[in-house]
């Protein structure tokens, strides 16, 4: 199993929810026609609902490095710039 998974979550400022979800929504849709790309879902804390997690699955580190560096994710990271209070992003591998 050569798949990779991403953990993103990403903590909007209030003030800015709705562009900020308006941009997920616009990187999740074009992120799913990547050739590379398995699943790319958005989710919300129901504790904390100013954080959204994407849940990505892709066929391989290429396919990453394809997608970071698309316009849409370029366009994407450019709508969020201020408008968020963290972003942390993990790679991780299935083991078991």
């Amino acid at each position: 199993m050569n798949e990779l998974k991403i953990v993103a979550t990403i903590t909007v400022k209030s003030e800015y929810e709705k562009e900020v979800l308006t941009a997920l929504h616009n990187v999740v849709d074009a992120t799913r026609k990547e050739e590379g790309n398995i699943s790319y879902d958005l989710h919300k804390n129901i504790v904390n609902p100013l954080e959204y997690t994407i849940l990505e699955v892709w066929k391989s580190q290429e396919a990453i490095d394809l997608h970071n560096a698309s316009i849409h994710f370029d366009e994407f990271k450019k709508a969020i710039n201020g408008k968020i209070d963290s972003l942390k992003v993990d790679v991780i591998k299935q083991l078991y």
